[in-house]
């Protein structure tokens, strides 16, 4: 049993030359099969604490309540936080951030410190929802209350952007050693950022002087040099170009179909801190607190639970 773009193009080849009987099946079908049974299964949906979100804006009060709560390790090399975190449902659908005591949320930082996530433990069906399934591209799925489903949106800027883009600029030869490059970079050395252009926040406009306001505007300099820029450097901010993109896109489609649970899936994300905090961190800004990004464990094996599931139904 096999599918995806694989299962189609070496059929005759399997078949041929290998004598392999192949069963192919429709990928959205089980990508949406495996997310209904995936997301039945306790701690397997987690999304990121409100507190730890909130620390890129107040850091002083998120200190004091990390020092009260301490956070332990999960089997999944994933911070967890001992404290319970409100899910979505638990706040009222017109409750504002400040009524649901969540402070206003900046614009996704250029540096998002590490963030801690909770587990959902006691899953129920969560449909209707978007699925935000990020593997070479980009496909936005949205799965109505009865399971249907439809592909609605997506974008060719995706993983295969990322690194393509970094084996061009980059030494790195795999896509791990691309994202520990960018666990060790500065991306204010090659984005020009909000304070590079005015010196200081643009408070009229809600702009913080560390938002991104060029992705590598600072790579280009008329009449000069060009200057040298790390890879750890040039891997961190096309990391966050990529995901901050994607991240206002799912939301985007959330509020036109107005669906309040956004699923990110797909081997990009690969349980990586800073991509799940872009996500997370552009999913509430944008929403204003209303929604949260939601991640599965087992995020590029959706296809395989579906199936198996498919197989013994």
């Amino acid at each position: 049993m096999a599918t995806g773009g694989g299962a189609h193009k070496f059929y005759e080849l399997f078949g041929g030359a290998l004598q392999v009987e192949v069963q192919r099946e429709d990928e959205m079908e089980c990508l949406i099969e495996g997310l209904k049974f995936i997301t039945l299964i306790p701690d397997e949906v987690y999304y990121f604490s409100d507190e730890l979100i909130s620390s890129v804006a107040h850091p002083t009060a998120a200190a004091t309540t990390s020092a009260s709560t301490p956070p332990t390790s999960s089997s999944n090399g994933l911070l967890v936080h001992q404290s319970k975190i409100p899910t979505p449902s638990s706040i009222p659908s017109n409750a504002s951030p400040t009524s649901a005591n969540l402070p206003p949320l900046e614009r996704p930082s250029p540096d998002p410190p590490k963030y801690g996530v909770t587990f959902e433990s006691n899953p129920t069906p969560q449909l209707p929802c978007l699925l935000v399934n990020i593997g070479s591209g980009v496909s936005i799925i949205k799965v109505d209350e009865d399971g249907a489903f439809e592909r609605v949106s997506g974008t060719s800027l995706g993983g295969g952007t990322l690194w393509g883009l970094l084996s061009l600029l980059t030494p790195a030869k795999t896509f791990d050693e691309m994202l520990a490059f960018s666990e060790r970079g500065d991306n204010s050395t090659v984005d020009m950022l909000v304070g590079d252009i005015y010196g200081q926040d643009y408070s009229k406009l809600g702009l913080k002087s560390t938002m991104i306001a060029s992705t590598f505007g600072k790579v280009f300099k008329k009449g000069g040099e060009r200057g040298k820029f790390s890879a750890e450097d040039i891997s961190k901010s096309l990391l966050y170009a990529v995901s901050n993109n994607i991240g206002q896109i799912a939301y985007m489609n959330a509020e036109k179909y107005n669906l309040d649970r956004i699923y990110f899936g797909g081997c990009f994300i690969r349980g990586h801190a800073a991509t799940i905090a872009t996500l997370s961190y552009a999913i509430r800004f944008w929403s204003k607190g209303t929604k949260r990004a939601l991640f599965l464990r087992h995020e590029g094996f959706l296809y395989v639970d579906a199936g198996d599931r498919l197989e013994r139904g």
